[in-house]
């Protein structure tokens, strides 16, 4: 999502009524301290922390992305309390923790299909991971908007009409990647964040899992932006897909050809 998009979303949520902070979902969560940035400490969120420990040996550079996306977000809610309080502090968690699952580039990982792109193998892996915990208080609702979250990662475009949860999911893994810093996030957040996961390696390990995941599963990559990387770092991957022009182009031969006749007006000029 834009930056102008969730200062709109911002203004929304701090005209909302004080008693809805007040009313505040979040107020019996558990929280602790990471990178001196106050987060939600459910047992489910420890364990997602635990679980993507197990990227550190292969994939450093994947664990650190994953707590940065988390801790950004974390640190903008922090400094909104009104913001905060429309926020499910537990689903953001989990939803940026594990919002890059499809990355694993272990053998036989179970978040690695052949003909899916990875932001679905990473959504519905995060699904199936809250719903291995056997938790009440997760409904089919809140289940989407992790999923939707973690889909629509680098959809900005798609996300007009979505649910604030979904889309501060999005936002937070937005805050992650180099560039000038948001005004959502104090400098101090910002300082202890980078000095304890910095991120000094993200554009290198992004390019390699991007180039890996073309080589391993091409099926999954066409016709997504994964098939830049294919067509210039993997020899015999081929040219940039076309499923969607090949098939219009196709059809339109066969629709002329099966009815001639038919009255068609452009209004292309």
């Amino acid at each position: 999502m834009k930056f102008s998009g969730l200062v709109s979303c911002l203004a929304v949520a701090s005209a909302a009524n004080a008693a809805s902070v007040k009313k505040c979902r979040n107020d019996h969560l558990p929280t602790t301290k990471i990178a001196n940035v106050e987060v939600v400490w459910t047992p489910l969120v420890q364990d997602a922390v635990e679980l993507i420990k197990a990227f550190i040996p292969l994939q450093p550079y994947l664990y650190g992305h994953l707590m940065r996306s988390w801790l950004f977000g974390a640190a903008a809610l922090n400094n909104n309390a009104t913001l905060k309080a429309e926020v499910d502090l537990e689903a953001h968690a989990i939803g940026t923790l594990l919002h890059d699952l499809g990355w694993d580039m272990r053998p036989n990982s179970p978040w690695h299909s052949s003909d899916q792109p990875f932001e679905v193998d990473s959504g519905l892996g995060a699904v199936d991971f809250v719903k291995e915990h056997k938790l009440s208080g997760w409904s089919d609702s809140r289940l989407e908007k992790i999923y939707d979250g973690i889909t629509l990662q680098g959809m900005g475009s798609y996300l007009p009409g979505k649910n604030f949860d979904t889309k501060f999911i999005v936002q937070s893994v937005e805050f992650e990647f180099p560039g000038p810093r948001s005004p959502l996030i104090k400098d101090a957040d910002y300082d202890s964040i980078l000095g304890e996961y910095p991120n000094d390696t993200v554009f290198r390990g992004t390019n390699e899992t991007f180039t890996w995941l073309a080589l391993t599963k091409p099926n999954g990559t066409r016709n997504t932006f994964v098939d830049f990387f294919g067509t210039s770092y993997v020899p015999g991957y081929g040219p940039q897909g076309h499923l969607g022009f090949d098939l219009i182009t196709q059809g339109l031969h066969n629709e002329v050809a099966l009815y001639p006749n038919a009255t068609f007006v452009s209004h292309l000029h």
